[in-house]
């Protein structure tokens, strides 16, 4: 099955971190600063801050979900078999 398109234009949110810090004639300045750190620094500090969120955002988009097991399967630890508790309830 083929991803939705849309899902597939999340992956160009991961081009925007590479974009923003690959033309370094935009932030390479020193004012303003941000608690006396000059721009160029803080500005890849940020960068870095916000690359971790897009990637975790379009990560959690686009991974596909696993659907929970039907309640009367049993113990999903013990696949194939009851589980523990049910086995020890006839057991006295």
């Amino acid at each position: 099955m083929a991803a939705k398109p849309v899902r597939r234009v999340l992956y160009l949110l991961l081009l925007a971190p590479f974009v923003g810090t690959l033309w370094v004639s935009l932030y390479a300045r020193d004012k303003p600063r941000l608690f006396g750190f000059p721009f160029f620094y803080w500005y890849q500090l940020a960068w870095v801050i916000a690359a971790s969120g897009i990637t975790a955002f379009v990560y959690v988009m686009t991974t596909p979900r696993r659907a929970a097991p039907p309640e009367d399967e049993g113990d999903p630890a013990y696949p194939g078999g009851p589980s523990p508790r049910h086995s020890r309830e006839g057991v006295r």
